[in-house]
């Protein structure tokens, strides 16, 4: 987590990173996706982690702005 914390701290973090922090999660056992939604006019970014067999709600995000959402789910992970 405290690499996450990190990454998340630096100004103009990197798409790259931002992937590098999603490794981090799956490392810990967790799921991280993005979705690509072509269907919808708004909102075409879906991203979320899972916590399986962890009795965890799903942390997710819809958003328009695909470097906002992955920010937004790794910040309230690791909240």
């Amino acid at each position: 987590m405290e690499e996450i914390k990190n990454i998340l701290a630096q100004k103009d973090i990197t798409i790259e990173k931002l992937i590098e922090c999603f490794d981090l999660v799956k490392a810990n056992g967790d799921v991280a996706a993005i979705k690509f939604d072509g269907e919808r006019t708004r909102n075409q970014y879906t991203v979320f982690i899972s916590f399986p067999n962890k009795g965890r709600e799903i942390i997710r995000s819809d958003g328009e702005d695909l470097r906002a959402a992955l920010i937004n789910v790794l910040n309230e992970y690791i909240g």
